[in-house]
Protein backbone atom coordinates (compact mmCIF):
# COMPACT_ATOMS: atom_id res chain seq x y z
CA UNK A 1 0.00 0.00 0.00
CA UNK A 2 1.85 3.23 -1.31
CA UNK A 3 1.26 6.82 0.35
CA UNK A 4 0.14 7.93 -3.36
CA UNK A 5 -2.52 5.52 -3.49
CA UNK A 6 -3.49 6.78 0.09
CA UNK A 7 -3.00 10.49 -1.27
CA UNK A 8 -5.65 9.77 -4.41
CA UNK A 9 -7.87 7.74 -2.17
CA UNK A 10 -8.28 10.36 0.04
CA UNK A 11 -8.86 13.22 -2.88
CA UNK A 12 -11.74 11.18 -4.05
CA UNK A 13 -13.59 10.79 -1.27
CA UNK A 14 -13.35 14.07 -0.28
CA UNK A 15 -14.04 15.54 -3.68
CA UNK A 16 -15.90 13.28 -5.35
CA UNK A 17 -14.80 12.81 -8.80
CA UNK A 18 -11.22 11.82 -10.31
CA UNK A 19 -10.99 14.77 -12.22
CA UNK A 20 -10.96 16.75 -9.26
CA UNK A 21 -8.65 14.52 -6.88
CA UNK A 22 -6.13 14.07 -9.91
CA UNK A 23 -5.96 18.16 -10.36
CA UNK A 24 -5.67 18.59 -6.61
CA UNK A 25 -2.76 16.15 -6.09
CA UNK A 26 -1.08 17.34 -9.24
CA UNK A 27 -1.45 13.96 -11.81
CA UNK A 28 -3.39 13.48 -14.53
CA UNK A 29 -6.70 12.31 -14.46
CA UNK A 30 -5.98 8.21 -15.77
CA UNK A 31 -2.85 8.11 -13.52
CA UNK A 32 -5.33 8.78 -10.88
CA UNK A 33 -7.72 6.62 -11.57
CA UNK A 34 -4.73 3.97 -11.39
CA UNK A 35 -4.02 4.88 -8.17
CA UNK A 36 -7.64 3.59 -6.60
CA UNK A 37 -7.61 0.63 -8.90
CA UNK A 38 -4.26 -0.18 -7.51
CA UNK A 39 -5.58 0.18 -4.28
CA UNK A 40 -8.76 -1.43 -4.36
CA UNK A 41 -6.61 -4.50 -5.49
CA UNK A 42 -4.62 -4.15 -2.52
CA UNK A 43 -7.07 -3.79 0.01
CA UNK A 44 -9.80 -6.55 -1.79
CA UNK A 45 -12.51 -4.60 -1.50
CA UNK A 46 -14.60 -2.10 -3.64
CA UNK A 47 -13.93 1.72 -2.39
CA UNK A 48 -16.15 3.42 -4.61
CA UNK A 49 -19.41 2.83 -6.93
CA UNK A 50 -20.41 4.64 -9.72
CA UNK A 51 -23.84 6.47 -8.80
CA UNK A 52 -24.84 9.23 -11.92
CA UNK A 53 -21.62 10.27 -12.90
CA UNK A 54 -19.93 10.41 -9.57
CA UNK A 55 -17.98 8.03 -7.28
CA UNK A 56 -19.96 6.93 -4.32
CA UNK A 57 -17.73 5.70 -1.48
CA UNK A 58 -19.13 2.26 -0.59
CA UNK A 59 -19.46 1.05 3.25
CA UNK A 60 -16.15 -0.59 3.48
CA UNK A 61 -14.89 2.53 1.46
CA UNK A 62 -16.43 5.05 4.13
CA UNK A 63 -14.67 2.85 7.18
CA UNK A 64 -11.42 2.62 5.27
CA UNK A 65 -11.79 6.55 4.71
CA UNK A 66 -12.19 7.10 9.03
CA UNK A 67 -8.38 4.58 9.13
CA UNK A 68 -6.76 6.69 6.28
CA UNK A 69 -7.82 9.71 7.90
CA UNK A 70 -6.03 8.45 11.17
CA UNK A 71 -3.15 8.08 9.66
CA UNK A 72 -3.01 11.78 7.88
CA UNK A 73 -4.01 13.08 11.53
CA UNK A 74 -0.83 11.47 12.84
CA UNK A 75 1.51 13.05 9.96
CA UNK A 76 0.10 16.18 11.39
CA UNK A 77 0.84 15.48 14.38
CA UNK A 78 4.34 14.93 13.11
CA UNK A 79 4.92 17.58 11.76
CA UNK A 80 4.07 20.03 14.52
CA UNK A 81 6.15 17.81 16.57
CA UNK A 82 9.03 18.75 13.79
CA UNK A 83 7.83 22.60 14.38
CA UNK A 84 8.53 22.06 18.23
CA UNK A 85 11.99 20.47 17.97
CA UNK A 86 13.18 23.20 15.67
CA UNK A 87 12.20 26.15 17.62
CA UNK A 88 13.08 24.84 20.85
CA UNK A 89 16.11 26.84 22.14
CA UNK A 90 17.67 27.83 25.00
CA UNK A 91 15.92 30.13 26.98
CA UNK A 92 12.53 28.73 26.67
CA UNK A 93 10.12 26.72 28.38
CA UNK A 94 7.69 24.13 26.37
CA UNK A 95 4.70 22.54 28.60
CA UNK A 96 2.17 20.08 27.86
CA UNK A 97 -0.45 19.55 30.67
CA UNK A 98 -3.80 18.07 31.24
CA UNK A 99 -7.18 20.43 31.10
CA UNK A 100 -7.17 20.42 34.62
CA UNK A 101 -4.16 22.25 35.27
CA UNK A 102 -4.15 24.15 32.32
CA UNK A 103 -7.32 26.00 32.89
CA UNK A 104 -6.73 28.09 35.60
CA UNK A 105 -3.47 27.27 37.92
CA UNK A 106 -0.91 26.88 35.33
CA UNK A 107 -2.08 30.48 33.68
CA UNK A 108 -1.70 32.61 36.99
CA UNK A 109 1.57 30.39 37.73
CA UNK A 110 3.15 31.43 34.25
CA UNK A 111 1.89 34.97 34.40
CA UNK A 112 3.64 35.48 37.49
CA UNK A 113 6.87 33.26 36.83
CA UNK A 114 7.37 35.66 33.28
CA UNK A 115 6.91 38.78 35.75
CA UNK A 116 10.01 37.34 37.00
CA UNK A 117 11.72 36.00 34.34
CA UNK A 118 10.70 38.06 31.35
CA UNK A 119 13.46 37.33 28.77
CA UNK A 120 12.33 33.01 28.82
CA UNK A 121 9.98 31.81 26.16
CA UNK A 122 7.07 30.02 27.42
CA UNK A 123 4.30 27.66 25.51
CA UNK A 124 1.55 26.26 27.21
CA UNK A 125 -0.12 23.53 25.24
CA UNK A 126 -3.56 21.26 26.35
CA UNK A 127 -3.52 17.94 25.96
CA UNK A 128 -5.39 14.65 27.15
CA UNK A 129 -2.54 12.85 29.10
CA UNK A 130 -1.99 10.21 26.24
CA UNK A 131 -0.63 13.06 24.23
CA UNK A 132 1.92 14.37 26.95
CA UNK A 133 3.01 11.64 27.67
CA UNK A 134 3.46 11.23 24.04
CA UNK A 135 5.10 14.44 23.47
CA UNK A 136 7.18 14.36 26.32
CA UNK A 137 8.66 10.88 25.06
CA UNK A 138 9.35 13.02 21.44
CA UNK A 139 11.49 15.08 23.39
CA UNK A 140 9.52 18.24 22.05
CA UNK A 141 8.19 19.37 25.73
CA UNK A 142 10.44 20.27 28.60
CA UNK A 143 7.89 19.60 30.71
CA UNK A 144 4.44 17.73 30.82
CA UNK A 145 1.69 17.09 33.14
CA UNK A 146 0.01 13.85 32.95
CA UNK A 147 -2.92 12.26 35.44
CA UNK A 148 -1.48 9.15 33.80
CA UNK A 149 1.88 7.55 34.76
CA UNK A 150 4.83 7.47 32.26
CA UNK A 151 4.57 4.20 30.30
CA UNK A 152 7.05 4.69 27.61
CA UNK A 153 10.98 5.12 27.56
CA UNK A 154 12.32 8.43 27.26
CA UNK A 155 10.23 9.97 30.11
CA UNK A 156 11.18 10.53 33.85
CA UNK A 157 8.55 11.23 36.15
CA UNK A 158 7.95 12.55 39.84
CA UNK A 159 4.71 11.69 41.41
CA UNK A 160 3.05 14.10 42.98
CA UNK A 161 -0.62 13.85 45.27
CA UNK A 162 -2.57 16.16 47.08
CA UNK A 163 -5.83 15.48 49.20
CA UNK A 164 -9.38 16.04 47.51
CA UNK A 165 -11.36 18.35 48.85
CA UNK A 166 -15.67 18.70 50.20
CA UNK A 167 -16.35 21.97 47.20
CA UNK A 168 -19.61 23.48 48.88
CA UNK A 169 -22.08 26.06 47.24
CA UNK A 170 -22.61 29.76 48.62
CA UNK A 171 -24.65 29.55 51.68
CA UNK A 172 -24.18 25.75 52.29
CA UNK A 173 -25.79 24.64 55.71
CA UNK A 174 -22.36 22.35 55.60
CA UNK A 175 -20.04 25.31 55.94
CA UNK A 176 -20.16 25.63 59.85
CA UNK A 177 -18.96 22.12 59.57
CA UNK A 178 -14.67 21.83 60.18
CA UNK A 179 -14.33 18.14 58.23
CA UNK A 180 -17.14 16.53 55.95
CA UNK A 181 -18.02 12.68 55.74
CA UNK A 182 -19.74 11.33 53.49
CA UNK A 183 -22.99 10.83 56.13
CA UNK A 184 -22.65 14.54 55.87
CA UNK A 185 -24.29 14.31 52.82
CA UNK A 186 -26.85 11.97 52.98
CA UNK A 187 -29.56 14.72 51.84
CA UNK A 188 -27.36 16.78 49.57
CA UNK A 189 -27.46 17.28 45.55
CA UNK A 190 -23.86 15.62 44.28
CA UNK A 191 -21.56 16.78 41.40
CA UNK A 192 -19.40 14.21 40.35
CA UNK A 193 -17.09 13.60 37.34
CA UNK A 194 -16.32 10.98 34.69
CA UNK A 195 -15.64 7.51 36.04
CA UNK A 196 -11.91 7.84 36.37
CA UNK A 197 -9.96 6.22 39.00
CA UNK A 198 -9.92 9.17 41.42
CA UNK A 199 -13.89 9.41 40.83
CA UNK A 200 -13.77 5.48 41.59
CA UNK A 201 -12.34 6.32 45.04
CA UNK A 202 -14.70 8.74 45.89
CA UNK A 203 -17.79 6.16 45.21
CA UNK A 204 -15.82 3.55 46.94
CA UNK A 205 -15.97 6.08 50.37
CA UNK A 206 -19.51 6.34 50.05
CA UNK A 207 -20.37 2.75 49.13
CA UNK A 208 -17.93 1.22 52.45
CA UNK A 209 -20.11 4.21 54.40
CA UNK A 210 -23.29 3.13 52.43
CA UNK A 211 -24.48 6.33 52.07
CA UNK A 212 -26.34 6.30 49.05
CA UNK A 213 -25.89 9.70 46.81
CA UNK A 214 -27.90 11.90 44.95
CA UNK A 215 -25.94 12.83 41.91
CA UNK A 216 -27.91 15.13 39.95
CA UNK A 217 -25.21 15.34 36.92
CA UNK A 218 -21.97 14.08 35.86
CA UNK A 219 -19.78 16.03 34.04
CA UNK A 220 -16.16 15.27 32.13
CA UNK A 221 -14.69 18.74 33.18
CA UNK A 222 -13.59 19.50 36.28
CA UNK A 223 -13.64 23.32 35.42
CA UNK A 224 -17.51 22.35 34.72
CA UNK A 225 -17.82 20.94 38.29
CA UNK A 226 -16.37 24.37 40.13
CA UNK A 227 -19.21 26.27 37.19
CA UNK A 228 -21.92 24.02 38.79
CA UNK A 229 -20.70 24.46 42.46
CA UNK A 230 -20.51 28.03 42.12
CA UNK A 231 -23.73 28.39 40.79
CA UNK A 232 -25.12 26.68 43.87
CA UNK A 233 -26.00 23.15 41.70
CA UNK A 234 -24.65 21.24 44.37
CA UNK A 235 -21.83 19.99 45.85
CA UNK A 236 -18.52 18.06 44.56
CA UNK A 237 -15.58 16.37 45.96
CA UNK A 238 -13.07 17.60 43.97
CA UNK A 239 -9.02 18.25 43.76
CA UNK A 240 -8.24 21.17 45.73
CA UNK A 241 -6.95 23.20 41.90
CA UNK A 242 -10.89 22.81 41.19
CA UNK A 243 -11.75 24.15 44.46
CA UNK A 244 -9.05 27.32 44.00
CA UNK A 245 -10.83 27.76 40.42
CA UNK A 246 -14.25 27.65 42.00
CA UNK A 247 -13.21 30.41 44.51
CA UNK A 248 -12.48 32.46 41.87
CA UNK A 249 -15.71 31.75 40.05
CA UNK A 250 -17.90 32.77 43.59
CA UNK A 251 -15.99 34.32 46.13
CA UNK A 252 -18.83 32.67 48.63
CA UNK A 253 -18.06 29.27 47.77
CA UNK A 254 -15.86 27.11 50.24
CA UNK A 255 -14.28 23.83 50.56
CA UNK A 256 -13.74 21.83 53.95
CA UNK A 257 -11.47 18.55 54.29
CA UNK A 258 -13.21 15.20 53.15
CA UNK A 259 -12.78 12.26 55.42
CA UNK A 260 -11.97 9.33 54.59
CA UNK A 261 -9.07 10.55 52.62
CA UNK A 262 -8.76 10.66 48.84
CA UNK A 263 -6.16 11.01 46.95
CA UNK A 264 -5.67 12.65 43.37
CA UNK A 265 -2.67 11.99 41.80
CA UNK A 266 -0.80 13.02 38.92
CA UNK A 267 2.75 12.94 37.36
CA UNK A 268 5.41 15.49 36.34
CA UNK A 269 6.99 14.27 33.20
CA UNK A 270 10.49 15.14 32.04
CA UNK A 271 11.91 14.01 28.78
CA UNK A 272 15.09 12.13 29.92
CA UNK A 273 17.02 11.63 26.80
CA UNK A 274 17.90 15.21 27.16
CA UNK A 275 19.70 16.97 30.62
CA UNK A 276 17.02 18.97 32.46
CA UNK A 277 17.77 22.56 32.62
CA UNK A 278 17.60 25.14 35.01
CA UNK A 279 14.84 26.55 33.69
CA UNK A 280 12.84 23.27 34.40
CA UNK A 281 13.97 22.83 38.04
CA UNK A 282 13.42 26.72 38.16
CA UNK A 283 9.67 26.27 37.14
CA UNK A 284 9.04 23.20 39.00
CA UNK A 285 10.21 24.54 42.34
CA UNK A 286 7.57 27.50 41.73
CA UNK A 287 4.99 25.25 41.00
CA UNK A 288 5.32 23.53 44.65
CA UNK A 289 6.28 27.20 46.03
CA UNK A 290 2.64 28.93 44.53
CA UNK A 291 0.42 25.53 45.06
CA UNK A 292 1.78 25.98 49.14
CA UNK A 293 1.02 29.90 48.90
CA UNK A 294 -2.65 29.04 47.57
CA UNK A 295 -3.28 26.69 50.11
CA UNK A 296 -3.07 23.53 48.40
CA UNK A 297 -0.91 20.99 50.31
CA UNK A 298 1.26 18.76 47.68
CA UNK A 299 3.14 15.66 48.38
CA UNK A 300 5.92 14.63 45.92
CA UNK A 301 8.03 11.52 45.41
CA UNK A 302 11.13 11.98 43.88
CA UNK A 303 11.71 15.60 44.43
CA UNK A 304 13.25 18.03 46.94
CA UNK A 305 11.83 21.47 46.82
CA UNK A 306 11.67 24.41 49.44
CA UNK A 307 8.43 24.34 51.65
Amino acid sequence: MQFQQLSAFKAVYELGTVTAAADFIHITQPAASRLISSLERNVGFKLFQRVKGRLKPTEKGKAFYLEVSKAYSALESLSESAADIKQSNVGSLHISAFPLLSVCYLPQLLANYLNSKNKIKLSLKTYRSEEVQRRTALQVCDIGFSVLPPITEGVASVEVSCECVCLLPPNSTLQNKEVITPADLIDSQLISGEKDDVQRLIDNAFKRAKVKVNEVIEVSLASSIASFVAEGVGIAIVDPFTAHYAQQLEDKVSYRPFHPKVLFTFFILYPSLKGRSEIVDDFITSFFSYANKQGIKLMSKGYDYPA
